[in-house]
């Protein structure tokens, strides 16, 4: 198995600062997208940190120790080494974020939102805090394989709110758990058995709120995935008003039994 990645990331057309940001580490497999939140500078404080302290620690832990290391919380027997990995990472982002906007009084209140991955044998290992998201692209079909952050979602869950309501809710658009907002963060992980073919994206909100999943899905598989198609969809998104930053990363999967690699 094999797999190539590109990234891209715009400030859109309204926003004065691009906030977003993402990491690419061909190397590790190692993808990471965030959309800083915050006023002024802050938000890209925040997402800058957040990127930092998760790549750094991701880089620092990648082999897996003879026994459970000490520096994991509640490690996950259910999961690999990988997802606890990222997990644990954000437990470290979070906290480094939360540091800085405690001693800094310009950034009070700023936070991030992460959609992560690691590559690791056949595998996908999975994070996610907030609302921007993962889809696999799979047989011509599209699912999103991240969990929002919201609390229209979280109505949705407990059974107070149906899903059609929820998508046309204010609800829809405050975080219920972000990275450096609040000492407990909620991180969504899983796993994904990847196969020749397989197409995951990540993106922050700024695609999502101009493009449904069946819009995203048709860029998709009429287009070659690469660099171009990137440009072209966030021309697309600020075509319909750039309503905020945007940030794309795609990864292709394809059959390489020799080799692999990332870029």
């Amino acid at each position: 198995m094999i797999a190539k990645t590109w990234a891209i990331t715009d400030v859109g057309k309204v926003r004065p600062t691009n906030q977003d940001c993402h990491f690419v580490d061909p190397e590790k497999g190692l993808v990471l997208v965030f959309d800083g939140m915050g006023g002024h500078r802050a938000g890209e404080v925040a997402s800058l940190i957040a990127m930092e302290t998760m790549s750094t620690f991701c880089r620092e832990h990648w082999t897996k120790p003879s026994q459970t290391a000490e520096f994991f919380e509640n490690y996950d027997a259910n999961f690999t080494y990988e997802t606890n990995l990222l997990r644990q990472a954000v437990f470290d982002a979070n906290r480094a974020v939360l540091d800085q906007a405690r001693a800094r009084d310009d950034c009070l209140g700023m936070g991030s939102t992460v959609a992560g991955l690691v590559i690791h044998n056949h595998t996908v290992s999975m994070v996610n805090v907030g609302d921007s998201r993962m889809y696999l692209i799979r047989n011509g079909g599209i699912e999103q394989i991240s969990k929002d952050h919201t609390l229209a979602e979280d109505q949705v869950e407990r059974g107070m709110m149906t899903r059609e309501e929820a998508r046309d809710s204010q609800l829809n658009h405050i975080l219920s758990s972000v990275i450096g907002v609040d000492g407990k963060i909620r991180v969504h992980m899983d796993e994904l058995v990847v196969i020749p073919g397989d197409i995951v994206l990540l993106c922050t909100d700024g695609l999502t709120a101009v493009m449904d999943d069946n819009e995203i899905l048709d860029w998709i598989v009429r287009n070659e995935p690469g660099s171009e198609l990137l440009s072209r969809m966030v021309e697309e998104v600020n075509a319909r008003g750039g309503p905020d930053n945007t940030t794309l990363a795609i990864t292709v999967f394809g059959e390489d039994p020799d080799s692999s690699n990332l870029g």
